[in-house]
């Protein structure tokens, strides 16, 4: 049975009690880009990993892993080049929401390239393949 993990962003606090929000700044466009290579396409890449790597900046230390992997991917020209350069900035985004704790996204692993990914759709949509094995992987535990 797969475990689904849940990412979490930010911590706000709201009159000093200390609620968990998503930061939506990293977390839309993650989402935008890993839709569009499991679509097997760049469009609006390098627009959202802009986005992102603003957001994460602005979380300091926290986010300064995912904020360079994110530059990274902007200057990506390849689809190719782009899953190859999503797989780091998966992996920091990961390693930030192990951190601070998970919300309602899952975090999945496709052992064919041993890289995971962060996605919102219950069933598996692969970036690192998209059309030719959009189902590779499965949610970790």
């Amino acid at each position: 049975m797969a475990r689904i993990l849940i990412v979490t962003f930010a911590l706000i606090s709201i009159g000093g009690v200390v609620s968990a929000e998503p930061d939506q700044r990293i977390v839309l466009p993650y989402l935008q880009i890993q839709i569009a290579l499991a679509n097997d396409s760049t469009e609006g890449v390098s627009e959202a990993a802009a986005s992102v790597v603003s957001a994460a900046a602005s979380l300091g230390e926290s986010g300064k892993m995912i904020a360079i992997a994110a530059k990274a991917l902007v200057d990506a020209s390849t689809l190719e080049a782009t899953r190859e350069k999503f797989g780091p900035m998966s992996e920091a985004l990961i390693a930030y929401g192990n951190e601070v704790g998970f919300g309602e996204l899952k975090v999945a692993y496709c052992p064919m390239v041993s890289k995971s990914w962060v996605q919102k759709a219950s069933a598996i949509r692969n970036p690192f393949y998209g059309s030719t094995m959009l189902t590779c992987g499965h949610f970790t535990n």
